[in-house]
């Protein structure tokens, strides 16, 4: 609260404009001094988008991405005229980081604000090639062209959608190939899994054939053991069971 007060003293003793001098010094490539000026404008009291823009991008060229993302998000939170600005150049920072992701999310922001922002498009394209999204890529670099058909850039963007297109129809072939391969796969597993179970069922019909033929066998075993052991106690004779012929055999009769 001092440091405001103080700031803001100083600059009405010296006369000076925090953020007219912040943005010369921007325009005179010094954004180190640039920040100091901004950041004590910052200071002295609630910030608009302008104060807010030229901070992004004094942090964004001094090369603190992080900072810059943040101010960026600040000044598309106040809901003003360049909200579709601040979020482009939040995407830029996140660009900068490498967060792909969060770069795309931004631009997308920024083109619900409006659909045909070349610049969105643009950069939004960029994003999604080094994110490997060929087909997102394409899809906005055409966008772009319609968006700004005088662009500098068209005749490399034209090259550049005839590779895409390329790499787009190869990996969609890979890909429908890949699928064929595995159908393929499933298919075959299907038909191993389905062979294999009618063996098994044929296997397990002929055991349980073989095992009714054998208790058959053991049937006809048993009745006939069964039997043997009737005749057997009909012939058996015992001490008690033998009979006796008590009269004399003379072989000179």
């Amino acid at each position: 609260m001092l440091l405001a007060v103080f700031l803001a003293g100083a600059s009405a003793a010296w006369g000076l404009d925090f953020v007219a001098e912040g943005e010369k010094q921007l325009s005179l490539n010094d954004p180190a001094k640039a920040v100091t000026y901004l950041e004590a404008a910052m200071a002295q009291g609630v910030p608009d988008e302008r104060l807010l823009m030229d901070l992004g991008l004094a942090y964004q060229r001094l090369g603190q991405p992080l900072d810059a993302k943040r101010t960026f998000r600040q000044g598309a939170e106040l809901g003003g005229p360049q909200k579709k600005v601040f979020l482009l150049n939040w995407g830029i920072a996140d660009y900068l980081t490498q967060d792909w992701a969060g770069a795309e999310e931004a631009y997308t922001a920024a083109l619900a604000e409006d659909p045909k922002f070349a610049e969105a498009l643009l950069n939004r394209a960029n994003s999604r090639v080094n994110a490997k999204n060929l087909a997102g890529a394409a899809e906005d670099y055409r966008a772009y062209q319609a968006a700004a058909p005088a662009n500098p850039q068209k005749d490399k963007i034209d090259q550049l959608l005839a590779l895409l297109d390329q790499a787009v129809g190869e990996a969609e072939a890979a890909r429908l190939a890949e699928e064929t391969r595995q159908k393929q796969a499933a298919d075959a597993a299907a038909a191993a899994a389905a062979a294999a179970e009618a063996e098994k069922q044929k296997a397990e019909a002929a055991a349980a054939e073989e095992k009714a033929k054998q208790d058959a066998i053991l049937a006809k075993i048993r009745e006939s053991l069964a039997a043997a052991t009737d005749d057997s106690k009909a012939l058996s004779t015992g001490q008690s069971g033998v009979k006796s012929d008590d009269g004399d055999f003379s072989l000179d009769q």
